[in-house]
């Protein structure tokens, strides 16, 4: 197996060094037109959410992407194996690498229904969103004492060290731009474990939430882990924890109410379902 990682990597460095010259490309052999590339879309039965894709283009390397904001492969052998536990129509977009360079080519398959039992697995899942189908969260700017943000101990239900209510002066400051105690966040699994938001301004930052590995915290001697999820493609609580990736865990997290940390860190937010008081 490790000399076949090797070879496919081996492979895609010659395929890309073929790009950096028109007589390279000529030698090497044409560019593959789109309706060369040769795939098949196979599910078990129609509409399941485990999806394999069969390369039958000879001399090619694929790479994949199936639109869900967490999944994307590159297929060195004839085939690639995922699972998408959401419904909806997706366009699968491919990118074939060839001796004369790239063609790029999108096709579309359908899953039938969520996989509830997937999301059953971690409470996150249906806590965030509703049950699946939307929640939105906002600062809990009634919540008793007006404290809305600021830092403490991993494990801490509520900011302890110091501390800020929606009316501080320095509350702009303190949270990420263009943040603001009117955001709101909303989820669902509506085709993708979709996170986006909305900002004061009106303008919509849309990304993608999974969940992530549990934060445990062992300093009373009795570890207990907090549910955690990364959010992408630059929507976050907050505070992002860098690197276009925010990662977060709940240290409380209801169907109304969330006290949400930086991973394995001490900022941290309370929000509730918005409609409800605190």
């Amino acid at each position: 197996m490790k000399y076949k990682i090797w070879y496919s990597l081996a492979t895609l460095v010659l395929l890309f060094a073929s790009c950096t010259a028109i007589e390279d490309r000529a030698a090497m052999g044409p560019v593959l037109a789109a309706s060369q590339v040769k795939i098949q879309i196979v599910q078990k039965t129609t509409g399941a959410n485990a999806v394999t894709v069969l390369d039958a283009t000879p001399g090619a390397i694929i790479y994949f992407d199936w639109g869900t904001g967490t999944g994307k492969s590159a297929a060195a052998d004839d085939s690639v194996n995922f699972y998408v536990p959401f419904a909806g129509t997706f366009k699968l977009k491919y990118t074939a690498f060839c001796a004369g360079g790239t063609v790029t080519d999108s096709t579309t398959f359908t899953i039938a229904a969520n996989d509830e039992a997937y999301f059953d697995r971690d409470p996150v899942w249906k806590t965030l969103t509703g049950g699946g189908s939307g929640e939105t969260w906002v600062f809990g700017t009634d919540v008793p004492g007006g404290i809305v943000g600021g830092n403490g101990p991993i494990n801490s239900p509520a900011p302890a060290w110091w501390t800020l209510n929606a009316s501080s002066s320095g509350i702009g400051s303190q949270l990420s731009s263009p943040w603001s105690v009117q955001d709101q966040i909303t989820c669902n699994l509506i085709g993708a474990a979709n996170f986006s938001v909305k900002h004061s301004d009106g303008s919509v930052t849309k990304g993608f939430f999974n969940v992530a590995t549990p934060v445990i915290d062992s300093g009373d001697g009795d570890p207990t882990p907090y549910h955690a999820i990364t959010v992408s493609n630059g929507a976050h609580f907050p505070w992002p924890s860098g690197n276009g990736i925010g990662q977060y865990h709940f240290t409380v997290l209801t169907a109304k109410h969330l006290c949400v940390h930086d991973y394995n860190g001490y900022n941290c937010a309370l929000y509730k379902q918005m409609g409800t008081t605190w």
